[in-house]
């Protein structure tokens, strides 16, 4: 069940890399897209027009898809199982528990004060 969810938040942002690539895309053909919707396109920078439009079209539809997925990431329940594994005692005596995920995440806090007069951590 973990893998399955986190294969799909996962997918979400592949699919948002692809979009954005799929923008670049569009953007280089910007030019081309305007002077097809004018109508005084020659024949290559019809072509490129349509290619910028496609890619365009591809990248609004990845991103929504994208999108859903992460909004049914988000939705599902989590539950002892979705979470992952405890982490292993380090002796420190605090609890280990997993952050929301994989169960990879650690917790990365040192209880350090930003001010001078803090006792040096363990």
């Amino acid at each position: 069940m973990t893998r399955r969810v986190a294969d799909g938040l996962q997918r979400a942002f592949f699919l948002w890399t692809i979009a954005g690539t799929s923008l670049i895309v569009a953007a280089a053909a910007g030019a081309a897209v305007v002077e097809v919707f004018k109508g005084t396109a020659d024949a290559g920078t019809f072509v490129w027009g349509l290619i910028g439009i496609a890619a365009l079209l591809e990248s609004l539809v990845l991103f929504a898809v994208g999108l859903r997925l992460r909004h049914r990431y988000l939705n599902q329940a989590q539950s002892y199982d979705s979470r992952g594994a405890y982490l292993t005692d380090d002796g420190s005596r605090r609890p280990r528990v997993p952050l929301l995920g994989d169960g990879q995440a650690t917790q990365n806090i040192n209880h350090q004060s930003l001010g001078g007069n803090s006792p040096p951590a363990p």
